[in-house]
């Protein structure tokens, strides 16, 4: 019987790394890079960007597991196989979603349009873990709402920065991080590589 295995590689992006990795077999998958966000030197009014609303909750995983299900199409964190396979990244994504803690939600009147959540990567640091928002309503400004209200917790709780990762084809996500006053740094490539075996 045949059976597909992956290898998953993430390292610093080097051109010699890029070379050696594609002649051991494995392909380039993605670049991501750090964004980060100095809180004290965020002067944003987070108020006036906050104009959806927004809970924070342990409940509506379905939803959530919606929202995310149709919003990466090509995240390589869930496509894990050389080829896209929505079949097999809709499990890994399921398996994000319900390993969620808290989450901030976003409703357009009463339907669930995005969300986003947090983990602390140490006392001074809280990182956006997982968000995404409907494409259908990604004009309504829930993507800002959410990042602004991440911000207002971050400070609330006495974090100097909010970080995140984020591919460097997610151009939109990069250009909301550029807006709240990101530095981009750490540049990592995600290398793949299938192998089949009997």
């Amino acid at each position: 019987m045949l059976e597909l295995t992956t290898k998953i590689c993430r390292m610093p992006t080097d051109a010699e790394n890029e070379i050696n990795m594609q002649k051991d077999g494995y392909f380039f998958a993605d670049r991501t890079l750090l964004a980060s966000i100095n809180l004290s030197r965020c002067s944003i009014d987070t108020k006036k960007l906050i104009r959806l609303n927004i809970i924070c909750t342990r409940e509506y995983k379905e939803e959530i597991f919606e929202v995310a299900r149709k919003s990466f199409p090509y995240d390589r964190r869930f496509h894990l196989t050389p080829e896209i396979d929505n079949a097999t990244a809709e499990i890994e994504i399921k398996k994000w979603v319900d390993e969620l803690d808290e989450v901030l939600v976003c409703f357009y009147k009463d339907i669930l349009i995005g969300f986003l959540a947090l983990k602390e990567i140490d006392e001074e640091t809280l990182f956006v873990h997982l968000a995404a928002v409907d494409e259908k309503y990604r004009l309504t400004g829930a993507a800002m709402s959410l990042y602004a209200r991440a911000i207002e917790i971050a400070k609330e709780k006495g974090y100097k920065k909010l970080d995140g990762r984020i591919s460097s084809q997610n151009t939109a996500v990069m250009n909301l991080y550029a807006y709240l006053g990101a530095s981009f740094s750490d540049p990592e490539d995600i290398f793949i590589k299938g192998n089949t075996n009997e």
